[in-house]
């Protein structure tokens, strides 16, 4: 891990309101650190003494959740002398999207992170449906969202003004900074943004040049890179696992491999933040459970006629609307299933045997 400014704790993101919380807990004998990365029963901690391996499995630590990348953790050795995590603060902040598994359940990519980069890169159109899945996903954390265009030296000025406004109308009230980490420019705004304290995660698809971005913000080879293939743009996944870098003067960057799917989870509020002019109309139509498609009386539909909404922006809002409805069905279903499970297994009755 490269180093450099606040010492200690702080250099990571420890602050006062974190001092409180962790004054509460009777853990005297506990050391404080932030986790890393994440392994397979094992994470790397972070803190004033250097890093630690410590057993992070969920039979090993006493939280009721399990670290990841971000959290700030206590930890001691247990009397074998291993490495094991007490608890895990609670989070400020979390990324969370549904887990690419089968069961219906959720995935925390990273926590405790003050603002959500979603890179779009400009050696591509943007990609809407994507862009704003990112933007929900970053809204629902309770982090601030902001774009970063990568790649800039891709695109002359003309056509990065182009791109701007295209974005700037998905992502109302966003931050939008324009980088290149091969020409260096948009690099310090991007420092700004990090300031002392402040933790960064970076959010895209794979060969939108998140670890290229990050290294040159480093200034120094920290993360792999990879090629970008052929007319699709598509990268392959040089970063494996999710990772916690200190920016020399001060701040922290998490990387994350490139996500090809994004699963929402439980993000309704989110949804609608991201997609306000449409939410904020929804409630003037004549039925309460409106999907905006063909009921009488919809105030979003009458916004779409008069050119208030855009058509296309409504119709992506809708499929995210459908994919978190089936998937709050998908978990009440589960969880009936499981009850029934529960209550319905009938005890073999004994039967006497005749001497």
């Amino acid at each position: 891990m490269i180093g450099g400014g606040p010492a200690g704790l702080e250099r990571y993101g420890w602050d006062s309101e974190w001092q409180q919380v962790r004054a509460q807990l009777e853990l005297p004998d506990s050391r404080t650190g932030r986790v890393g990365t994440v392994g397979r029963g094992h994470c790397v901690v972070l803190g004033g003494d250097g890093e630690v391996i410590a057993a992070s499995d969920s039979q090993r630590s006493q939280a009721a959740v399990s670290p990841t990348v971000g959290d700030w953790v206590l930890f001691s050795e247990d009397p074998s002398g291993s490495v094991v995590i007490d608890t895990v603060l609670e989070r400020r902040t979390a990324i969370e999207r549904r887990d690419p598994a089968i069961t219906v359940t959720k995935q925390t990519l990273a926590a405790n992170v003050d603002v959500v980069g979603v890179l779009v890169g400009l050696d591509l159109p943007p990609n809407a449906a994507r862009i704003e899945r990112f933007l929900v996903l970053a809204a629902d954390s309770g982090a601030e969202p902001m774009i970063v265009l990568s790649k800039g030296d891709l695109l002359d000025e003309p056509g990065r003004r182009q791109v701007r406004r295209e974005v700037a109308a998905l992502a109302p009230g966003a931050d939008i900074i324009e980088t290149s980490a091969t020409a260096g420019w948009g690099l310090d705004d991007l420092r700004r943004a990090v300031a002392p304290q402040r933790t960064l995660v970076a959010l895209g698809p794979s060969g939108v040049g998140k670890s290229t971005l990050l290294n040159a913000l480093v200034g120094a080879p920290v993360l792999a890179v990879g090629e970008v293939r052929g007319p699709d743009r598509a990268g392959r996944h040089t970063t494996v696992r999710r990772e916690l870098v200190l920016l020399p003067g001060g701040g922290v960057l998490i990387d994350t491999p490139g996500l090809r799917a994004v699963s929402l989870w439980e993000a309704d509020l989110a949804l609608d933040e991201v997609f306000s002019e449409i939410a904020g109309r929804a409630g003037d139509c004549r039925f309460r459970d409106c999907t905006h498609r063909s009921e009488p009386g919809c105030a979003v539909q009458q916004a779409v006629q008069a050119g208030d909404v855009d058509a296309d922006r409504l119709e992506r809002y809708q499929r995210l609307w459908d994919e978190l409805a089936q998937q709050s069905e998908a978990r009440a279903e589960r969880l009936r299933l499981q009850s029934r499970g529960r209550r319905g297994v009938k005890r073999r009755r004994r039967v006497r045997r005749r001497s």
